[in-house]
C-alpha cells in the first residue's frame, strides 16, 4: 500500500503479496478464424453434397482436398510513418491578466530534427486539417554525408516524418522536437522522439489536482476518421468521463482537449488511448504551477502495454530525502481486476541499489500509485518492474532552478521530465535473447540542447524469486552523426548486467572538432546473458541551475526509436472456396 504526505506525493509501504498470487509469466496465444456469409454457406454446400454421395440415403466422410503448395511471396516495405507532437502551448492562450504576471512573458522557442539512414525517400509536412499535407517537404541527403539529418526552426503544428523505404536495408529513421521556456507558466524543457501511430497508447503521467494542466492531443495522420476511446485512471480508480470518453479525429486533424475538464482533482494521472477506423498518435502536455511559481512542462508520450516485466532509464537523483516532494517518482498502474505485487529495482553505476521499503509494491487493480525514489545516492539510474500481474509503469525527475525573479521570497523554480517505461520482454511466449547485431534504436538530439546517454544492461526477468544475481554483459555500440549527415564518431561501451553509464555524446568527436553532434545510434555488437539494452537521451537547456551549480535548469528525457517490424514476404496459399483466406 501507500501513504501519502502532505505534498500528495505517494510513498510506497511493503506489504504482504495477496495469497494465491500467480507468478507465471507464460503468455497463451489465442488464434481466430473469421469467415464471410460467402464461404461459410460455400463450406456447406460442399459439405453436404460430398456426405450424402450418389444414393442420397448413405452418409460417407467427405474425401480430403489436396493440399495446396504454400508459396513465399515478397511484399514491398510499407512507408514509415511517424508523428512529432506540436510545440508547447498554453492551457488558455486568452487568458489576460497583471502583465507583470503574465502567462508568457517570454516566447517559446521550437524545432524538429529528423534523421534517416539508408535507402528511400523521406518527406515532412504539418498537421493543417488534410492528410494530403500539400506543404510537404523533401528531405534531402547532403553529398558525401552517411545519413540524413533534417532540422525545422519553429515549428507551427504537429508534423508528419513519411520514409518511403528503397530496396536496400530497412531504414533507421528518427526525429525528434524540443519547446523551450525560460520564463512564465510554460518555463522548462518540453522535448519527445516522434513516435509511429498505433490503434492502442498508454501516457503514464500527468496531474489534474489545483495549480496543474494536463491536455490530452490526439493526431490522426492516415485517410480515414478515427474514433477514439479515452479512459482516464487516478489515485481512486477509473474516472467517469461524460460521453463516455469517445472522439472523432478526422483525417489529417489534430484535436486536443484538457483532460482535468473530464477528470479533475486527479493528483496521479494515467490515460489509454483506444482508436478505431484508423492508425493516431496520442501525448500528453503536462505543466504544474505552485501559486505563480512554476514547476516545469513536459510531454507524457506512450509507453509499452501492460505486461509483467518494464524498463526505464535516465532517472536522475541529487540525493534527494525520501520525503522531497522533487525526489524521482515511480508511477505504477495494473489496468486489470486482479491484485499484485511489483517487485522494483534500481540499477546504477555500481549494479543494483537498494532502496529500502520500495523493493515489492502492493497493486490495488485500477488505482494508480506512486512510488518515491528519494533517497538515491547522486547520479543516472535504470529502474526496472517485475510484476505478477500486467503493469504500466513511469517515472518523473524534477530539476532545481533559479529563484522566480518576480517574487519577494525566493521561491526556487522547477522542471519536470516523464519517462515512460518500455517491455523488457517481447510479448511472445518464448523471448529470444538479443542478438549480437541487433539494433537498439536511435534517437535525433534536440537543437539547442547538450545531451547526455544512460545505457544500462537490465536482466530480462526479474531475480528477487531465487536470489540469485544476474550474470551477463553487454557490448553496445555507439554512433554520432553531425548535422550534415556525417558520422562524428563512435565508441563501444561495455556494460555489466544490472548496471549504468552516462555518455555524452559530444566526446565522440575527433579533438579539435567543433561540428554538431545531431543524432545518435545505438546497436548490440555483443551479448552475453538474458539482457536487455534499455537507454535514454536527458536533454538540457536553459540557464544555469544557480548557487554555483552551471548544470542547465531545463531538462527532458528522449527515449529510442526501435525500428518497426518489416517482413519481406509472406506466406499465400491458394483457394477456389470463397471466403477463406490461404
Amino acid at each position: 500500500m501507500t501513504t501519502e504526505n502532505d505534498t500528495g506525493q505517494g510513498r510506497a509501504v511493503p506489504d504482504e503479496a495477496p495469497a494465491g498470487t500467480p507468478r507465471s509469466r507464460r503468455r497463451g496465444v489465442v488464434r481466430r478464424v473469421t469467415t464471410t456469409g460467402a464461404g461459410l454457406v460455400g463450406m456447406l454446400a460442399v459439405g453436404a453434397v460430398a456426405a450424402f454421395g450418389s444414393t442420397g440415403a448413405t452418409l460417407v466422410p467427405a474425401a480430403p482436398a489436396p493440399a495446396d503448395p504454400v508459396q513465399q511471396v515478397a511484399v514491398e516495405p510499407a512507408p514509415e510513418v511517424t508523428v512529432c507532437p506540436g510545440p508547447a502551448r498554453l492551457t488558455d492562450p486568452e487568458t489576460v491578466g497583471d502583465a507583470q504576471f503574465g502567462p508568457a512573458p517570454v516566447g517559446t522557442e521550437s524545432s524538429l530534427r529528423a534523421l534517416v539512414e539508408g535507402d528511400g525517400s523521406a518527406e515532412v509536412g504539418a498537421f493543417d486539417g488534410t492528410a494530403a499535407r500539400a506543404d510537404a517537404r523533401a528531405l534531402e541527403r547532403a553529398p558525401d554525408a552517411d545519413v540524413t539529418v533534417s532540422t525545422d526552426e519553429d515549428p507551427a503544428a504537429g508534423t508528419v516524418l513519411t520514409v518511403r523505404p528503397g530496396e536496400g536495408a530497412a531504414p533507421r529513421v528518427a526525429a525528434s522536437v524540443g519547446s523551450a521556456t525560460t520564463a512564465g507558466d510554460l518555463r522548462g524543457l518540453a522535448a519527445a522522439s516522434c513516435a509511429r501511430p498505433g490503434i492502442s497508447q498508454w501516457l503514464v503521467g500527468g496531474s489534474t489536482q489545483i495549480g496543474s494542466s494536463t491536455q490530452l492531443v490526439l493526431q490522426n495522420p492516415g485517410l480515414t476518421p478515427a474514433v477514439v476511446q479515452v479512459d482516464v485512471w487516478g489515485q481512486g480508480g477509473a474516472a467517469v468521463l461524460s460521453g463516455g470518453g469517445q472522439q472523432l479525429v478526422g483525417p489529417g486533424e489534430e484535436v486536443v482537449t484538457l483532460v482535468e475538464a473530464a477528470a479533475p482533482e486527479q493528483r496521479r494521472l494515467v490515460v489509454h488511448v483506444a482508436a478505431t477506423g484508423g492508425l493516431v498518435s496520442a501525448y500528453l502536455q503536462h505543466s504544474t504551477l505552485d501559486g505563480l511559481v512554476p514547476l516545469g512542462v513536459d510531454y507524457v508520450v506512450p509507453g509499452a502495454e501492460p505486461a509483467h516485466d518494464l524498463a526505464l532509464a535516465g532517472v536522475a537523483s541529487v540525493g534527494e530525502a525520501v520525503d522531497d516532494p522533487h525526489a524521482p517518482q515511480l508511477r505504477l498502474l495494473a489496468p486489470g481486476d486482479q491484485a499484485g505485487t511489483a517487485h522494483v529495482t534500481v540499477y546504477g553505476a555500481d549494479g543494483p541499489v537498494p532502496l529500502r521499503g520500495v523493493e515489492d509494491v502492493a497493486l490495488t487493480p485500477g488505482v494508480v500509485t506512486d512510488v518515491s525514489l528519494g533517497g538515491l545516492p547522486e547520479g543516472s539510474y535504470a529502474v526496472a518492474v517485475h510484476a505478477d500481474v500486467p503493469v504500466v509503469a513511469g517515472a518523473s525527475v524534477d530539476r532545481r532552478g533559479e529563484p522566480d525573479p518576480d517574487l519577494l521570497h525566493e521561491e526556487r523554480q522547477y522542471d519536470r521530465a516523464w519517462i515512460a517505461a518500455g517491455a523488457l520482454v517481447p510479448p511472445a511466449e518464448d523471448a529470444p535473447a538479443v542478438a549480437d547485431d541487433a539494433r537498439a534504436g536511435q534517437v535525433a538530439l534536440v537543437p539547442g540542447t547538450t545531451s547526455v546517454l544512460t545505457l544500462a544492461a537490465v536482466p530480462a526477468t526479474g531475480t528477487a524469486e531465487d536470489g540469485d544475481d544476474a550474470a551477463g554483459r553487454l557490448e553496445l555500440r555507439v554512433r554520432a552523426y553531425d548535422e550534415e549527415g556525417a558520422e562524428a564518431g563512435t565508441t563501444t561501451v561495455t556494460l555489466d548486467a544490472g548496471t549504468t553509464q552516462t555518455l555524452d555524446p559530444s566526446t565522440l568527436r575527433p579533438e579539435g572538432s567543433d561540428a554538431v553532434v545531431a543524432a545518435v545510434t545505438v546497436d548490440v555488437v555483443g551479448a552475453r546473458g538474458d539482457l536487455r539494452p534499455t537507454w535514454s537521451v536527458v536533454a538540457s537547456a536553459g540557464p544555469p541551475s544557480g548557487d554555483g551549480d552551471e548544470t542547465p535548469s531545463l531538462l527532458s528525457v528522449l527515449l529510442p526509436v526501435v525500428d518497426a517490424p518489416a517482413p519481406g514476404t509472406v506466406a499465400v496459399r491458394a483457394s477456389d472456396t470463397a471466403g477463406l483466406g490461404g
